[in-house]
C-alpha cells in the first residue's frame, strides 16, 4: 500500500499529528516520537513528575524514558513533547523546562539526534530547542487550525476533523438504558443458575458446555452488532467469571482462534487434574510452570506480554469496543472480570494509563480480585509487551511492494530524505491501519 502525503510544513503541523499517533490527546504527559531513518516508528507515553521533583529524580525518569526508547530496535531520532496544564504566562520561560533539558540531554547521550524538542502548555505551544520562542508562547490555534488535521482524517477515510478522547474518557463506561441492564442482569442469574445446577447433572453441563463453549463465542463475539443482545452479553459475562475462561478468551481476543483452542485445551487439562488431585489451579499451574512446561510458559509468557509475536490490533480494538458495553451492561458484582480484560487488552496495545484506569475501576469494585491486584503490579513496574518493540514486517524488510497481500496495522509518518529541524518537508502518513 503506497502511502499517502500529509504535509507537516511546521512544528504545529506535527504537533497535530502526535495524538493522531498515540490515539488520543495526551494530558499532563512526556511523549516520545520515535523515528527510524525517516518515518516514525512509535510514540510512548509517559507521566509527568511531580511538580517540583528534584534535578536527581528528573534525571532518573529521564534516563529511564532514554532507556525504554533504546529498546526499539533502529530508532536513531526522537522528537520529546511535553503535554501540561501550566501556563507559559506564569512559568519563567517554558513549563518544565529543567525537566525538558534534562531529557534532551540523556536522549542525545543515549546517541538520538534530537530534531526537537517542545512543549504544548494550558495556553500555548513552544519549542525548547527555539531561542526565538515568545515569552508566551505561540498560539494553540497554530496547532487546532493546521491542514494536517484534515490531511489525517481524510487519510483515515474521514472527510471531518475527528477529535480524539482523553485518556480519562477512553476509560469511562459506555451509557446504557437501566432497562437494558435490568433484562440483561436476569438473563445472567438465571445462566448462573443453570451452570450451579449443571455441577449435578452431567447431561444438562454437557448441553451447557455445548451452548457456551468459549472458543466458539470468543470468535462469535467479534462480529457481534452494536450493541449485542442481552442473551450473548449474558453468556460472554458468565464464562469470564471462571479465571481460566476469562484469560482464553482475552488471549484469543488478541492473537485469534488458534490460539484460543490451545488456551482452552490447556484449561480442560487443568480441570482434569483438579478433579483427580484434588489440588487447587494455582498449585498445578505453577508446577507446570517449574518442571518447564513449554505449554505452561507459552501461555504465560503472552500473559506477560514475553514474546514479540504482535497481537491483531483489528481484533483488540473490536474487543474493547465490545467488552466496554459488557461493563456497562453487566451487575457491578460481575464488571471485575470484563474490565481487566479491558486492562490487559489497552496494555496490548501499549496503553498503559488507559489499562490503569480500568484496573483502578476493577479494583474499586472487589478490593482482592487476583487479576486486578497483578496487573496493577504489572502496570505500576512500568513493564510493556515485548512485542511493543519489535519491528513491524514492513518495516523490517522495507516492504513497499504493492502486491504484498499482508498491511502492517501501524500508524506512522514518513519525513523526506531532507527534513531537518526547520520543519519545512512534507510528512508521509501511511493509510494501513488508519
Amino acid at each position: 500500500m503506497h502511502p499517502t502525503i500529509v504535509k507537516a510544513q511546521k512544528a504545529q503541523d506535527f504537533l497535530a499529528l502526535v495524538p493522531q499517533l498515540l490515539g488520543f490527546a495526551p494530558e499532563t504527559s512526556a511523549v516520545l516520537v520515535a523515528f527510524r531513518g525517516n518515518r516514525t516508528c512509535g510514540a510512548l507515553r509517559f507521566n509527568l513528575p511531580d511538580d517540583g521533583a528534584s534535578p536527581r529524580v528528573c534525571t532518573r525518569i529521564a534516563t529511564t524514558l532514554a532507556g525504554m526508547l533504546c529498546k526499539i530496535p533502529g530508532v536513531d531520532a526522537v522528537v520529546p513533547v511535553i503535554y501540561t496544564d501550566d501556563s507559559f504566562i506564569t512559568a519563567v520561560g517554558i513549563p518544565h523546562e529543567q525537566f525538558a533539558e534534562i531529557l534532551n540531554r540523556r536522549l542525545e547521550w543515549s546517541g538520538f539526534l534530537l530534531r526537537d524538542s517542545l512543549c504544548v502548555a494550558a495556553d500555548a505551544w513552544g519549542s525548547y530547542l527555539d531561542p526565538k520562542c515568545p515569552a508566551g508562547g505561540h498560539p494553540l490555534n497554530d496547532i487546532a487550525e493546521s491542514p494536517v488535521n484534515t490531511a489525517a482524517n481524510e487519510a483515515a477515510g474521514t472527510k471531518t476533523v475527528c477529535p480524539l478522547g482523553t485518556l480519562q474518557n477512553g476509560a469511562e463506561p459506555v451509557g446504557v438504558n437501566p432497562a437494558t441492564q435490568e433484562r440483561l442482569a436476569r438473563i445472567y442469574r438465571r445462566y448462573r443458575h443453570l451452570l450451579a445446577r449443571a455441577e449435578n447433572s452431567p447431561q444438562l453441563f454437557d448441553a451447557l458446555d455445548v451452548a457456551l463453549d468459549p472458543v466458539a463465542i470468543a470468535e462469535e463475539a467479534l462480529t457481534w452488532p452494536n450493541p449485542p443482545t442481552e442473551e450473548n452479553v449474558a453468556a460472554l459475562l458468565v464464562l469470564v467469571q471462571s479465571p481460566p475462561n476469562r484469560d482464553q478468551i482475552m488471549v484469543q481476543f488478541a492473537f485469534g482462534r488458534d490460539e484460543g483452542v490451545r488456551a482452552h485445551a490447556i484449561n480442560g487439562r487443568y480441570a482434569r487434574l483438579q478433579h483427580e488431585t484434588g489440588r487447587s489451579l494455582d498449585d498445578l499451574v505453577a508446577e507446570e510452570i517449574d518442571s518447564g512446561d513449554p505449554t505452561a510458559e507459552h501461555t504465560g509468557d503472552i500473559m506477560l506480554g514475553l514474546q514479540c509475536d504482535r497481537p491483531d490490533i483489528d481484533r483488540i480494538r473490536a474487543a474493547i469496543t465490545l467488552l466496554r458495553i459488557v461493563v456497562a451492561m453487566a451487575p457491578r458484582s460481575a464488571r471485575p472480570a470484563p474490565l481487566c480484560m479491558l486492562a490487559w487488552l489497552s496494555w496490548a496495545l501499549g496503553s498503559g494509563s488507559v489499562a490503569g484506569f480500568f484496573v483502578d475501576q476493577a479494583l474499586a469494585i472487589e478490593s482482592q480480585y487476583s487479576m486486578a491486584i497483578l496487573l496493577k503490579l504489572l502496570l505500576d513496574s512500568g513493564h510493556l509487551p515485548e512485542w511493543a518493540f519489535a519491528v513491524p514486517r514492513d518495516d523490517d524488510d522495507n516492504n513497499d511492494d504493492e502486491d504484498d497481500d499482508e498491511d502492517e496495522k501501524s500508524e506512522n509518518y514518513e519525513l523526506d530524505d531532507d527534513f531537518d529541524q526547520n520543519w519545512g518537508e512534507d510528512f508521509d502518513e501511511r493509510a494501513a491501519g488508519r
